[in-house]
């Protein structure tokens, strides 16, 4: 794959958020529902995945407009109407059309989906919802200021916003050295790729998150959880799905992609006594309740 991202990466320039839109619009055209495919899978030791526990913040009786940014292909609305029922009304926002003709086909009629930026949702009125959600893409979001401002204004008073976000890595031995593993293999293709991050450094910690949402969220709660959630399977099967987690492995060559592969079922093959055929990810829920 070759992006305009890419290409500034590799001439040592940070690129602009046009290139990362453009970017990430690539992949996700390549590989559409490929976040849901490796994220059902991914769950907590109690066997809930990251959409089942980002949704735990509906309160039935209170909540009824939902809202999902960058929905994608439609898992964690899906699982609200399931959940829920059909007594909630469903927005879902994505910029990818590809993944939003997956979604239209699970969803009910009456769900409403926008192709469209979570900096502007000018298709929404003030304090018009319930529930502001996001999976794993506020980390993504350059700028996020603009999504914040966004997110609290069409807010109703005493509305809540919950995204799940990346954890600190260092919670996790055998993710550290994954993520290190595969950003070697990418940057033998992409020189200073890692050197700049995808979207806002600040949501990947805790302390930084807290702060920024801060900003928007003056007078509310806001609170950060961490969890540990694993991906179970033989070495070879968690090289494949653990490599198709992360962004980085789409921008590797096809013809490297066989190495990494390999390196990663080494990798857990080598340590299979301490893992026991699991791989754990850290991963935080931001929940701000008004």
């Amino acid at each position: 794959m070759e992006t305009s991202w890419l290409k500034e990466l590799r001439r040592g320039k940070k690129p602009d958020s046009g290139k990362l839109v453009e970017h990430l619009q690539r992949v996700h055209r390549e590989n559409p529902g490929f976040t849901e495919r490796y994220s059902t899978n991914c769950v907590d030791a109690a066997g809930m995945n990251t959409y089942q526990w980002l949704a735990e913040v509906i309160e039935k009786e209170d909540h009824k407009e939902i809202l999902d940014l960058a929905c994608g292909s439609g898992p964690l609305l899906s699982h609200c109407h399931d959940k829920f029922g059909g007594g909630l009304s469903l927005t879902g926002v994505d910029m990818s059309q590809d993944e939003l003709n997956l979604a239209e086909k699970r969803l009910p009629d009456t769900a409403t989906l926008v192709q469209a930026k979570a900096q502007n949702l000018e298709f929404i009125g003030d304090e018009e919802i319930d529930v502001v959600l996001c999976h794993w893409a506020l980390t993504l979001m350059d700028p996020v200021g603009p999504v914040l401002e966004e997110v609290s204004r069409v807010l109703k008073p005493g509305g809540t916003f919950a995204a799940i976000v990346d954890g600190d890595k260092s919670s996790s031995q055998e993710y550290e050295d994954v993520s290190s593993l595969i950003y070697s293999w990418v940057g033998k293709a992409h020189e200073n790729y890692g050197k700049y991050d995808m979207g806002d450094a600040r949501i990947r910690r805790k302390e930084t998150l807290k702060k920024l949402v801060g900003r928007y969220f003056k007078e509310e709660e806001v609170i950060i959880q961490q969890k540990l959630f694993s991906i179970f399977g033989t070495p070879a099967k968690l090289a494949k799905n653990v490599a198709n987690f992360f962004y980085a492995s789409y921008a590797l060559p096809e013809n490297m992609r066989p190495s990494l592969l390999d390196d990663l079922r080494d990798y857990f093959k080598s340590n299979e006594k301490i893992l026991n055929q699991e791989f754990r990810m850290p991963i935080n829920r931001l929940v701000v309740r008004g």
